[in-house]
């Protein structure tokens, strides 16, 4: 092979290179390349913390409520805007029952990655607005819609100073294959001290998974913290 082949071939194996490392640098919520993420605890012990992402829903969400009540169990709940002005009430009971409400953005679009800073900005603002008229507080918990981080969502999180939270355990429990027993398997058997779960309370059936995860968890002999304890950080801005 010539000279000019050698450079070409290296020339595009480095253009696969660097894309292939900003796709993952991107999808990976725990990359840390353009936002820092908390993703999971540093504690030792047997502890894990739960959350739920897309909600309120005006079914499945009052389900999961109840069987938390049930176990003195705090979640965090990473609420979509929009939702949030359907439900105000769902939004409520979690504050009064000790839960943390965050920002999941307005809308949840598909297209919310590869949006303007300006439309990123927006989006987050305009959900975090929602919460605060409903609730009184503002939120300093940020969750990136399908975990997905790019350089303009990472200058808005920082110019807004707010925490991004993502996931050590993805449940996959929107997908419509396994049951919620295999899901609660898959969970388990990944389960490690510090880990943050992430679930979805729009799904249905979510309070049946959150029932038997509990069990298994508590057969393991975890414990379920709060995010705040967990990570160490505040859920709210100071009024």
């Amino acid at each position: 092979m010539s000279c000019i082949g050698i450079i070409l071939v290296a020339c595009l194996a480095l253009f696969v290179a660097v894309n292939i490392f900003l796709v993952w640098a991107s999808a990976d919520v725990g990359s840390n390349i353009y936002v820092k993420t908390y993703c999971k605890g540093t504690s030792k012990e047997r502890c894990l913390t739960l959350t739920f992402d897309d909600g309120p829903h005006e079914r499945n969400t009052a389900k999961v409520l109840d069987v938390l009540k049930q176990h003195d169990i705090r979640a965090t709940f990473f609420l979509v805007g929009k939702n949030v002005e359907r439900h105000p009430e769902l939004v409520r009971r979690m504050v009064e029952e000790g839960h943390t409400v965050a920002i999941h953005t307005h809308t949840h679009a598909t297209s919310f990655p590869l949006s303007t800073r300006a439309k990123i900005k927006r989006e987050i603002e305009h959900c975090q607005e929602a919460i605060y008229r409903v609730t009184g507080l503002r939120t300093r918990l940020f969750r990136p819609p399908f975990g997905v981080t790019t350089p303009g969502i990472g200058r808005v999180i920082k110019d807004l100073g707010l925490s991004t939270i993502g996931w050590s355990i993805r449940s996959y429990d929107t997908m419509r294959k396994p049951t919620r027993e295999k899901v609660t398997e898959g969970i388990v058997k990944r389960l490690h001290p510090g880990a943050i779960v992430l679930l979805h309370d729009r799904c249905e059936g979510a309070e049946a998974l959150l029932e038997m995860l509990i069990g298994e968890a508590s057969k393991r002999e975890y414990r379920f913290v709060a995010l705040n304890e967990m990570l160490n950080i505040k859920g709210y801005y100071e009024n």
